[in-house]
């Protein structure tokens, strides 16, 4: 499964803040909610506070308000033999919410789809034209696609090279990018993609979005994939898997 600490979506923060004369009961939970920090579940608090745990943008944390309404505690709370409470609450209440939340931020991201729509398994993959590792996976994984059983989705950016982001917006502005793209690994990367110049904005846009989602998520080499197990739960990996029959199984 995805390692929250090590994606570097789990808040360790401390932050205090407020309002000398808040209006009612609920003030900054409400100032919390339209910034952008979802509530997911009142948990027990130390005296005069109230506990939540909930994330923001997919960083899970627990956070405790003070009943006058004039701070607010986002970090870790232990009790007295020092077991980490917050930990436990996030696991129990928020770590489901928040795997939904990355799911989701993948399938909005710009990617290839590359076999079967209706293959029961589907991996995101981070990939750059000049990664010689991501030809090897598309090879490594022609088996288990051409059978129907698993649906990459490349999610394409640009940081190996200068000319990276350029030969990506060439695929994703083909008139076909999935065959551009196949026919490019078929050749092992050997028929080079012609670097483009000028990107269109949108397309350009479409490209950074993918490369702060790989940065989002602490990868920081290509391939990276991002899946399912039997379980739902999400699991991840950097580098060409050794074994890739356990990745798709």
């Amino acid at each position: 499964m995805i390692d929250l600490k090590t994606l570097g979506i789990y808040s360790l923060g401390l932050v205090l803040s407020g309002s000398l004369f808040a209006a009612d009961a609920n003030f900054l939970k409400n100032k919390l909610e339209k910034e952008g920090y979802n509530f997911v579940k009142q948990i027990s608090a130390p005296e005069g506070l109230e506990g939540w745990t909930g994330y923001k943008d997919e960083y899970p944390s627990t956070i405790f308000i003070s009943k006058d309404q004039k701070h607010y505690i986002v970090g870790d709370l232990f009790n007295a033999s020092g077991k980490n409470l917050t930990e436990e609450a996030i696991n129990t209440h928020v770590k489901g919410a928040v795997l939904d939340e990355i799911w989701k931020s993948l399938e909005k991201s710009t990617w290839i789809q590359d076999g079967d729509s209706n293959a029961p398994k589907v991996v995101y993959v981070f990939n750059d034209p000049n990664c010689p590792y991501c030809h090897t996976f598309w090879q490594q994984a022609r088996p288990f696609v051409d059978s129907g059983k698993v649906q990459l989705r490349h999610i394409m950016v640009g940081v190996i090279r200068p000319s990276s982001k350029g030969q990506a917006a060439t695929i994703l502005n083909h008139a076909n990018p999935a065959e551009i793209f196949k026919q490019y690994n078929l050749s092992n990367g050997k028929n080079k993609l012609v670097e483009m110049k000028s990107i269109p904005n949108a397309l350009s846009e479409k490209l950074d979005v993918n490369t702060k989602l790989m940065d989002k998520y602490g990868f920081y080499a290509t391939p990276a994939m991002v899946w399912k197990d039997a379980k739902g739960e999400i699991q991840s990996q950097q580098g060409a898997p050794k074994d890739i029959k356990k990745l798709f199984d």
